[in-house]
């Protein structure tokens, strides 16, 4: 499974299924259905996938997470990047 494909998942398990059909160009940012918890649901869904913390006031959103593909871009970058495993607590 790809990226975009976990992440289009993981957008609908969240229940913004009135994104209507979600695919690579489906705004994220703009459209106005990601409200702050749904935004640091996603921003840890990214640091799972990415292996390192993320501060969210270092990110440009509406220009790095504006769209499905876009995000997912983001997420293989960072990947590409050398990222370090990120401790889980206990």
């Amino acid at each position: 499974m790809t990226v975009r494909d976990e992440l289009i998942d993981f957008i609908r398990s969240c229940g913004l299924e009135e994104l209507g059909e979600i695919n690579g160009d489906t705004p994220l940012i703009s459209s106005g259905f990601l409200d702050s918890l749904a935004l640091f649901t996603l921003v840890t869904w990214v640091e799972e996938r990415i292996g390192v913390p993320l501060d969210p006031t270092t990110l440009d959103l509406v220009e790095e997470w504006a769209t499905v593909d876009r995000l997912a871009r983001f997420v293989e970058a960072q990947r590409v990047a050398g990222a370090r495993p990120v401790p889980h607590p206990r």
